[in-house]
This record gives C-alpha cells, structure tokens and sequence, in this order.
C-alpha cells in the first residue's frame, strides 16, 4: 500500500515500525490459526479421533519420501477435544494484538499526518489562501485527513491479514490435493480467484470516481456553511435567509445522489464476490467427488476454499474503501505537494534590529500575467511616514504586502536597511515589523493574550503600559475579569475601536521599527477614528511608517503620500506640493471633502 502516491505518506510513519513490525508478527499467528486450523480439525483431528481406525493427520507426497503422522494412541479423543479451544486461542491473541498494534499505529500516524498539514499551511504564501477557501481548506484539514486514517488503520489490519489468511488456505488445499492421486484437478478451481479480481478492480475504479465526486460535493457544502455562519448579520440585513437555505439543500441532495450511486456499488461487490465463489466452489465438489476424496477431505476442502475467498471478499471492500480514501487524499497532496513560493534561502542571513530604511529597485510584481506593480523604484528613509492613496486596485495593499515578504517580486529587489529581503530570514524580518490591519485579527483568548502575542515573552506590566499607550486601558478595566475577559471568536464580545485598540497596544508591545498600518480606521466611526488617530500619531513616532489609506483624514500629518494608479506610482511628495501638482490626489482629496468618497 505504500507504492506510489503512499509514498508522501511515508516520512510519518517514523516512530511506528516496531508496532508495523510486532502487528504483522501476530497477524501471520492469527491468519495461520484462521485459515488453517478449522481445516485440519474438520478434515484431520476429527476423523482421527472418531473414525474407529487409525487415520493419518498428516499424509505427505510419495516424493518426500516420509510416511503419514498418526495422533498418539489412545489419546486421539484428547487431541481432537483440545484442539479446539488451543486453536481459537491462539486464533484470539493473535487477531487482538493484531488489530490493537496496527490500530495504534496508524492513529499516531494520523496525528502526524494532520499536524503535518496544519504545519505546511503556515509555510504557504497568502496567495494559496485566495485560491481555496476557508471552508475547504478546514474540509480538507479535518475530513480528509481522516481519508489517511481510512486507509492506515481501518484497512492496514486487512491489508496484512488477508493476504495471508489468502496464501494459508490456498497453501492447504494444494497440499491436499497433491497428497491424493489425481488432486491437481482440484486445483483447476482456484482459476476463479482471478475473476474475482477482475470484479473487484471493476467495482473499485467506479467506487474511486463517485467518491472523488462525493468529496467535491461534501467541500461545496461545507464552504456554504462555513461562508453562510460567518455572515449571518448580512445576510438577516439583507433577506437572504431562504436563498441560503436553497442552496444548502441544493448542495446537500447533490451530496445525497453521488452517496447513494457509491452505496450502490460498495454493497455490489460483496454478493458479486460470493457468486463467483459459489461457482468455484460447486465445481470443486463435482471434481472432488470423482477423484475419490472422502467426505471429512471433502469438508476440508470446501472450508478451505470458503477461507480462501473470504480474503478476496475482504480485500474487495478494502479497494473500495481505499477508492474511496483515494480523492481525500488527492486533496491532501495539493496541500502538502504545494510549492513553498516564499521560502528562506538555504544561506539565508540573520537580521537584527533594523533602523527601518525601505528601497525599491526596479520592482515588479503579478498574481498572473496582468502585472499589479510595475517598475516599481523608490527610497524611503527610516523614520519617515508615508501615505499610499490611489483607486481601487492600483496597488497599494500589495506594495505593503511585499515589505513584510508576503509576496516575492516577480522582477527587481526590496530591501531593508540595504539587505534583500530574499536574503534574510522571514522571521528576523518581521520581528521588526508591526502590522495594524483594518479588521484586527483577535484570538479566542483572554485580552492579556490577543495583546501579549506583539511580544510573547512580555510581563503584565509591560502589557499593561502597551493597553496604557492605546488608550484601551480605561475599557479593559471596566470589564468583569479586566485584562482576563476573553474576547470571543474574532473578537465578537468587543466593539470595532475595542478591537482596533488592543490591536494597537499589540504594536505598541511589538515596538517595531516599521509600522504598516492598512486602511486601519476605514471601518471605524469617525468619533472612534478620532479618538484612534491619537494612539497612531503616539504609535508611529520614530518608525518608519506606512499608511494605505483610503480617509484622508488619516493622511494629514505624514511626512510623504505616494499616489498609485494603474500599478505604477503617478506621483511623490508632500500632502501641499500633490494638490497643487497632481490632478488625481486632488480630485481624491477634494471628493471627500465634498463626502463624495
């Protein structure tokens, strides 16, 4: 099971050899006991014991040269009462340690597997995320990794008892029939076995492309959920309550149609596996009745038989279970095979605290092929404050997304300090960057937490002076637990300046010498703006400072504004010196003044 696309999975079962080794031990004791042992009390012990002559147990072929093995005399009654009991437990232990140690072992296996993903998804560039959703991601991390689980520890024990329970009842009906004259024409039966195969390959390659179907479907469902959970204000404000339960429904019987096709043909397999067995076996019984066997050889035989098909049966459900396992796992691998686009160099240098000079060189950068900045080349000097304005779409949030190294430049350099940012560690880098978004991303954690992680070796004092700075201190103490209230989800038990505040005593905590503040009080009110637009002057005193802003009222005091448009910087200077000279900040400024932003 671990050729081709199980070979990923490899690496994570470091750690569990020895339960995979002990398994298989134990596995091959139960399989033997199975296959063999109802066999040989049938068709040996118990003739043995009540045939009222002596009967061999053991009869081997004329060409090993050694003569038939008898029960001892007088004890065959024993024998064949105590055969029993010894067979089934040795039957017991080995499908009990068995099953426990492989199962053991594939859910560490599991466990890894998850982390594993968890772990690739933070080293993936924000681009990733724009391409999937957060409902499938989330399918992906919590469902589909239990695809692995399917596979690993509800079929690995099949995978390794089957097999052999398979080679141990074939291995006794060959040596049955090549201990009796003529018994190779028995043997003609076992060519039903590869049809059986046939059938199951059959099945199993439908049951792969309806479950493929049904992991998109499941997926679809999920991101409806996901995006419909998320947005429950908008969509009471708007109405849209039948509509999403329309398209939940839609999605669900979707869902439903692909299960009950795949339902469909998992439960074939099993009754088309039995038939062919039937078959095998009803022509067993004419040949093995014409060559002479007995009866008790006979039974013996038809046990055999019916253990060498059970395997098959098994085996049969596994494919499709493994079918089934397989579009999961596809899925995964995306995950786990994507290209790591932003990744440290193998060389990669140390960077320490930065004074926070920012250099552009003939900087390029594209999602696709349409360029989104183009010939990008500038200076900015530590310490200084710098607006970017412009349209819609012209690129500003991507030029602040590539000081942070977010993004790579297609072409061209950004530099820190004189260092290329391709040259440095990420995490050196963004230690020295302090980023206040405008939807400030919170924890369901308690507020000393949400605000600790700008520095997480920080001292509630130190906590406490940050909360001071941002002027959150006074809203934080008026709550029931103060610094211990937790937040909620995304910060869903605070208003959005609460939320904006202890976002900024975060950076104040971080005490970054570069300072990104993103359209940071679009989404405010402009009472709580104003009361806000205090703690960033305090905040952005000394840093290097960049400001994507669509309010111009955030943009009165900074040192520099960078106007954007069509991915290109149309014009660079001061807030007075661009409304005389550039004809696009001044409709920009002169709308809003009009409130006609």
């Amino acid at each position: 099971m671990f050729r081709g696309r199980y070979k990923l999975y490899l690496p994570y079962l470091a750690g569990t050899r020895s339960l995979f080794v002990l398994s298989l031990l134990f596995a091959l004791v139960f399989a033997a006991a199975n296959a063999i042992g109802l066999p040989f009390l049938v068709g040996k012990m118990l003739p043995a014991a009540f045939g009222g002559a002596a009967v061999p147990v053991f009869t081997f072929p004329a060409f090993t040269g050694w003569g038939p093995w008898y029960l001892p005399a007088g004890q065959e009654i024993f024998w064949a009462v105590a055969f029993l009991p010894i067979i089934f437990i040795i039957r017991g232990l080995g499908e009990f340690f068995s099953t426990y140690l492989l199962n053991l072992a594939g859910l560490r296996v599991v466990e890894s597997v998850r982390q594993g993903v968890f772990a690739k998804l933070q080293q993936l560039h924000l681009g990733f995320f724009g391409r999937i959703s957060t409902g499938d991601l989330l399918s992906r991390l919590i469902t589909d990794a239990n695809a692995v689980r399917l596979v690993l520890v509800d079929v690995s024990n099949d995978l390794v008892v089957q097999p052999l329970t398979l080679i141990f009842s074939i291995g006794w009906v060959v040596y049955l029939c090549i201990s009796k004259p003529g018994g190779y024409w028995f043997l003609v039966c076992l060519l039903v076995v590869p049809l059986s195969v046939f059938v199951v390959r059959f099945i199993g390659t439908a049951i792969q492309r309806r479950a493929r179907q049904g992991m998109e479907s499941a997926s679809d469902l999920n991101s409806i959920a996901v995006e419909n959970l998320q947005s429950a204000r908008e969509i009471r404000a708007y109405g849209l309550q039948t509509r999403e339960s329309q398209r939940f429904c839609k999605a669900s019987h979707e869902g439903l149609r692909i299960q009950g096709k795949l339902i469909r043909y998992e439960k074939a397999l099993s009754p088309l596996v039995e038939i062919s067995a039937a078959f095998g076996i009803a022509v067993a019984i004419g040949i093995g009745a014409r060559i002479g066997f007995t009866l008790p050889e006979l039974v013996s035989l038809i046990m055999a038989f019916y253990f060498a098909y059970g395997p098959i049966k098994r085996l049969g459900n596994v494919s499709s279970r493994m079918s089934m396992a397989a579009p999961g796992l596809a899925r995964l691998e995306e995950i786990l095979e994507a290209p790591i686009e932003v990744a440290d160099a193998a060389d990669a240098l140390g960077l320490g605290r930065v004074r926070g000079d920012i250099h552009m060189e003939a900087m390029t950068f594209a999602y696709g092929e349409t360029p989104v900045l183009s010939d990008v080349t500038l200076s900015i000097p530590a310490g200084q404050s710098v607006a970017l304005v412009g349209p819609s779409g012209a690129g500003k949030s991507t030029f602040v997304n590539l000081v942070p190294r977010f993004f790579d430049p297609r072409a061209g350099s950004v530099k820190i300090d004189g260092q290329d940012l391709r040259r440095v560690r990420q995490q050196d880098l963004r230690e020295n960057i302090a980023l206040v978004s405008q939807e400030p991303v919170l924890f369901n954690e308690s507020i000393l937490e949400n605000i600790r992680l700008g520095k997480p070796a920080a001292t509630d004092a130190e906590v406490r002076e940050a909360a001071r700075l941002a002027g959150a201190l006074d809203f934080i103490e008026s709550q029931p637990r103060g610094f211990l209230t937790g937040v909620g989800e995304r910060g869903s038990r605070l208003s959005g300046g609460q939320r904006q505040r202890i976002s900024i005593a975060r950076a104040f905590l971080k005490n970054a010498p570069i300072l990104i503040l993103d359209e940071a009080t679009s989404a405010l009110d402009t009472d709580t703006e104003r009361s806000i637009q205090q703690s960033l002057a305090l905040l952005m005193k000394g840093r290097t400072t960049l400001i994507v802003a669509h309010r111009f009222s955030t943009i009165r005091d900074v040192d520099r504004v960078l106007v954007f448009d069509g991915g290109r910087i149309v014009a660079d200077g001061s807030r007075e010196e661009l409304y005389k000279s550039s004809e696009l900040f001044r409709r920009l400024w002169d709308n809003q003044a009009k409130n006609l932003g």
